[in-house]
């Protein structure tokens, strides 16, 4: 049995890392993995948390942010941003800082 992942401190901060390019087209966001030639596609809320993690807005921030700004709970919204991150971060598409 995998034991449950240990909870991301809600000051960390997520930044994008240097070895993903991206673009905006048709409003949509577009990740191109440079090293692995990788094209990863991310829907409305997606595309916000990526351009939130910039390595100065805060996991407590993007909360915050996405349930101003969509109609989510802000248990809802750490979940997700949460699995979001940790899923970039596996990919090396995102890095985490520390508070």
């Amino acid at each position: 049995m995998t034991e449950p992942d240990p909870p991301l401190p809600g000051n960390s901060r997520p930044v994008r890392s240097t070895a993903v390019a991206w673009q905006v087209i048709d409003g949509e966001a577009v990740l191109l993995r440079l090293h692995e030639k990788e094209l990863l596609g991310l829907n409305q809320v997606g595309r916000r948390t990526w351009e939130l993690a910039d390595g100065t807005c805060s996991i407590d921030q993007m909360v915050a942010t996405l349930t101003g700004e969509y109609r989510i709970t802000a248990e809802a919204a750490r979940r997700d941003i949460i699995r979001f991150v940790r899923d970039l971060v596996a990919l090396g598409a995102m890095e985490m800082q520390g508070p």
